[in-house]
């Protein structure tokens, strides 16, 4: 877990500002967002896991914050019951193990089902889409999903993790934007002169992550959640030029490319790193969080 950046953390008001530079494009319309989404879902479900080690590699931690925030808010304790969406190469779960026993993870991804096999061999994973699982109602103190959520079916999924979740028990969703729109970035600022688009999508494809009222709306309206809120994490990393290669390595839209326009794309990261920024470029991240509870009566 990261502790030694800087990291402001804030609750996001209804109506607050959405990235700049994202509506020229239709990202920030969390309708056309979707669309995007729905439409490489299917591809989504395979192509990380294709090599779950280089995505392993190429993914940092979340800010500690986050698993502050499910310790003292939803509950994390040594007795819960949690299940995981979208685990990927077991990040998350690691530090969930550290505190529970009691783990469900939902993977579709062959790739990433066989890494954490052989990762947490004790580990209970549902080899198949969220939205096609049959886990019994109210079953779950918990329910997570780390930058996994934007590649479901969204009334499909949240009105399951209304029906798995026992009556108080909470939901919590977050993503990692590796280039905050929010902040100038440099790097790729100077990467996007030289290749004539954006490197990662991140700064002008993060409108539906960073939609508060959409996704805030969702989970009051499709979950049935009460108690949601949004936050922000705002953090610097420190990445060497092998770093920022496998972190750009490991997003669909450079894994998307042909081998030789992925090398283009990465050899010009890499290159500009150690050439224009001295060997090491301290990354703005910005991770959005949030959380939800059932209500513990009906409503």
């Amino acid at each position: 877990m990261i502790r030694s950046q800087r990291y402001v953390r804030q609750l996001i008001p209804t109506g607050a500002p959405m990235p700049p530079n994202s509506a020229d494009d239709g990202s920030a319309d969390p309708a056309a967002a979707q669309r995007v989404f729905e439409a490489l879902r299917p591809q989504a479900r395979v192509v990380y896991g294709a090599d779950a080690t280089a995505y392993n590699l190429g993914r940092p931690d979340y800010p500690y914050q986050v698993y502050d925030l499910l310790h003292q808010q939803c509950g994390l304790a040594a007795r819960c019951r949690v299940l995981e969406i979208g685990p990927g190469t077991g990040q998350v779960t690691r530090h969930l193990l550290e505190t529970t026993r009691h783990v469900t993870a939902v993977e579709p991804d062959p790739g990433f089902v066989a890494y954490l096999a052989t990762t947490f061999p004790d580990l209970h994973v549902i080899a198949t889409p969220f939205e096609a699982t049959d886990l019994p109602s109210a079953s779950q103190d918990l329910i997570v999903a780390a930058t996994a959520f934007h590649w479901l079916d969204q009334p499909r999924a949240l009105t399951l993790v209304r029906q798995i979740l026992r009556p108080g028990g909470w939901f919590a969703m977050w993503w990692t934007i590796f280039s905050d729109p929010f902040r100038a970035d440099p790097l790729i600022a100077a990467a996007t002169d030289r290749l004539g688009f954006e490197p990662g999508n991140q700064r002008r494809g993060a409108g539906f992550q960073l939609d508060q009222d959409a996704r805030t709306h969702d989970l009051t309206q499709h979950a049935g959640l009460v108690a949601v809120q949004a936050q922000r994490i705002t953090w610097e990393l420190p990445m060497t030029s092998a770093q920022v290669r496998a972190l750009y390595a490991s997003q669909i839209s450079i894994r998307r490319l042909a081998e030789t326009e992925q090398a283009h794309v990465l050899d010009t990261l890499t290159t500009l790193v150690d050439q224009d920024f001295g060997g090491s470029d301290s990354r703005p991240l910005l991770t959005a969080v949030y959380t939800g509870r059932r209500p513990d009566q009906p409503a």
